[in-house]
């Protein structure tokens, strides 16, 4: 786990690690925990349950990096980061997802430090569904962030807030 800033300590019981093609189960199952309002946040439409497990079955896991939330306790996927190459070499798309009893404790926050820390080739992240709790993830990494088109957040790494 890398540094986070001052105040963003972590102190849980839950774990952050790389995702792999045999964590499709979990991810499918964390997924599927979504409401439609959570589903239509993630992927800019409402997936229903068929969609989301023909969405896994073709995800290319050589280009798309993952990141989760795992409760080894129960072996419980809780939240998961996606970053998919687009555009230049550098530009990632983020998606992100936490369950809904476990917004609100830094885990999204941990969960992109992290995915940033271990991707050192990502010069700019984009969210295309405008994400505001991203936004404010990100001004708390100490990034500056711009909403250049409707919909479109972009998140600058290594860049002080407000500049």
């Amino acid at each position: 786990m890398p540094e986070l800033p001052a105040g963003l300590d972590w102190c849980s019981d839950l774990e952050l690690r790389r995702l792999w093609p045999a964590n499709c189960g979990a991810l499918l199952l964390h997924l599927l925990r979504l409401s439609p309002e959570d589903r239509y946040a993630r992927f800019g439409v409402t997936l229903n349950d068929a969609a989301l497990g023909y969405w896994i079955e073709r995800q290319d896991w050589r280009c798309h990096r993952w990141w989760g939330v795992w409760d080894d306790a129960d072996a419980c996927l809780h939240g998961a980061l996606q970053l998919s190459p687009v555009g230049e070499p550098g530009d990632w798309e983020l998606a992100l997802s936490i369950a809904e009893p476990l917004r609100r404790r830094g885990l999204g926050t941990a969960l992109l430090a992290q995915a940033v820390h271990d991707t050192p080739d990502a010069t700019r992240l984009f969210c295309h569904q405008g994400h505001t709790a991203l936004a404010a993830m990100a001004r708390r990494l100490g990034w500056a962030t711009r909403k250049d088109r409707a919909l479109a957040l972009e998140l600058l790494p290594g860049t002080a807030a407000g500049s």
